[in-house]
């Protein structure tokens, strides 16, 4: 049962500018439903225009870091080091802090599929 959904910052941009299939699968959960972590919070504000983000960002709830996210990251990090795979430490960070709070992380990102997780949605 998903409480709520973290959108990757990808989605975020992505459905501001108005990519359907992406403002599709974001319109499909309530607006209550929506959130994001403090990775793609730094991301947002570092490239793009802070104050359309800081508006976008206080109308979704902020995932922050705790023990259990960074346990959650580092296991991942080791999982897919030893298949041959890799993956920023940002992704990471955000898919750490999606398994400790048991939400979907909803990314157009697809090295995302490399965790095969329950906790990740591809939008295509």
């Amino acid at each position: 049962m998903i409480f709520l959904v973290v959108l990757d910052t990808n989605v975020i941009i992505d459905y501001l500018i108005g990519k359907e299939d992406v403002v599709k699968e974001v319109n499909s959960y309530r607006k209550g439903d929506l959130s994001t972590t403090f990775v793609n919070q730094y991301e947002l504000l570092k490239n793009t225009s802070r104050k359309i983000m800081e508006d976008v960002i206080q109308n979704l709830r902020l995932y922050h870091s705790d023990d259990l996210s960074v346990r959650a990251s580092a296991k991942a990090y080791q999982d897919l080091k030893s298949s041959g795979k890799m993956m920023s430490d940002n992704d990471l960070l955000i898919f750490g802090v999606c398994i400790a709070n048991d939400e979907v992380l909803i990314t157009q990102d697809k090295a995302f599929a490399y965790l095969k997780s329950k906790n990740v949605k591809i939008i295509k």
